[in-house]
């Protein structure tokens, strides 16, 4: 039997292929970020500014799906480049194969291949690769119609990973200030009423909690002057893809409340053995108390309590992630040039990279210690 391949542009095209994308998903038993419903989600929740066309790249054996490639393409600044479809809210890309190594290997390099051959982009430009993702080894080598090289930007995610015992005993490992701290945000938010942390329950509506989360982080983006993809056009693609989540059944809310008031939150996904902070967003009002800090411990002992091995902070060295964090992933990207457009364009963005300094945060070098706040 002989292999085919297709380019998906349209979200008709989309909407027709779900279900064997969703078959090859399981089978893969990927990322929830490579499901169909996540990319269709975020699909339908672009803003009209957002000028991305879809370049999916299938590739079928008769009627059984073997792989796909899911791929946007973007104008930047004149240059068309080619990335990952929901790059903007998906902490882990990845293309999805058959489980069958010599299938899954053999689709991915045709479905590249064609994707490089529609000629749709000048430049590739694919970040967020984890060292285990499928397309990482073909990346590396020389896959067939273009080659790629590591980008000069890579990102790293933290995790914390349970070392055999309960919530509680990962509480009590922690040092003496770590858990001083932690009991004394509680005390300080107990002043104003009583406290209750709550999480969601499997089709329980989580919509008045994610609500207040979202106005409490528009309001803090607006007071530090600074922007989140997912919150743009009033969070329409925030809202879509918890409501996917959910759908999937993999979606957990972490909330502190002290009396009608929701102090901390987090929105969580929990896939198997294995759970991600996806968003959160705490009340300033709680400041004295480090209300984001207190929702993190409290969901790490939930999840150590109930068969989770790895939480994980997704992308971002942000310095209240290393208050926990025992692991860290190297994320990387690859980049090649198709055209003359994509050769010139690529050469002034390394020149612009190597003339950068970017600044570390100093725990970078301290992973797995306390920080010392």
């Amino acid at each position: 039997m002989s292999m085919r391949t297709e380019i998906i542009e349209t979200s008709g095209q989309m909407a027709e292929v779900g279900p064997a994308w969703n078959d090859l998903w399981q089978r893969s038993t990927q990322s929830v970020f490579q499901s169909h419903g996540w990319i269709v989600s975020w699909l339908g929740s672009r803003q009209a500014s957002d000028q991305s066309r879809l370049c999916v790249g299938l590739c079928w054996m008769d009627d059984r799906l073997l792989a796909v490639l899911p791929l946007v393409t973007r104008r930047h600044r004149g240059v068309r480049v080619l990335e990952w479809a929901a790059k903007d809210c998906s902490d882990y890309c990845d293309a999805i194969l058959d489980p069958d190594p010599a299938n899954g290997r053999a689709a991915l390099e045709l479905v590249w291949a064609a994707v490089v051959s529609a000629g749709r982009f000048d430049v590739a430009y694919l970040s967020h690769v984890r060292p285990n993702a499928a397309v990482a080894r073909l990346f590396a080598a020389r896959p067939l119609g273009l080659e790629l090289k590591p980008g000069h930007r890579s990102a790293r995610s933290l995790q914390v990973q349970n070392q055999g015992g309960t919530g509680q005993s990962w509480f009590r490992s922690l040092n003496k200030k770590a858990r001083n701290n932690h009991t004394r945000g509680m005390r300080i938010v107990g002043e104003s009423g009583p406290v209750v942390m709550r999480v969601s329950e499997l089709g329980v509506s989580t919509d008045a909690v994610l609500e207040r989360m979202i106005s409490l982080k528009q309001e803090w983006l607006i007071s530090t002057k600074q922007s989140n993809a997912i919150l743009n056009n009033d969070a329409v693609a925030l809202r879509a893809l918890v409501k996917e989540l959910s759908r999937q059944q993999v979606l957990r809310m972490f909330s502190i409340h002290c009396d009608d008031a929701i102090v901390a939150g987090s929105v969580n996904i929990v896939n198997g053995t294995h759970m991600q902070a996806f968003f959160a967003a705490y009340d300033p009002k709680f400041d004295r108390a480090s209300p984001g800090t207190l929702v993190m411990v409290e969901y790490i002992r939930w999840a150590f309590d109930n068969g989770i091995t790895e939480v994980d902070f997704l992308c971002g060295e942000e310095e209240y992630k290393f208050k926990f964090a025992n692991a860290q992933t190297d994320l990387a990207s690859f980049v090649g040039a198709r055209t003359l457009v994509g050769r010139i364009a690529l050469a002034v963005g390394e020149r612009l990279d190597r003339a950068r300094q970017p600044e570390k945060p100093a725990e970078v070098a301290a992973l797995g210690k306390m920080v010392e706040a």
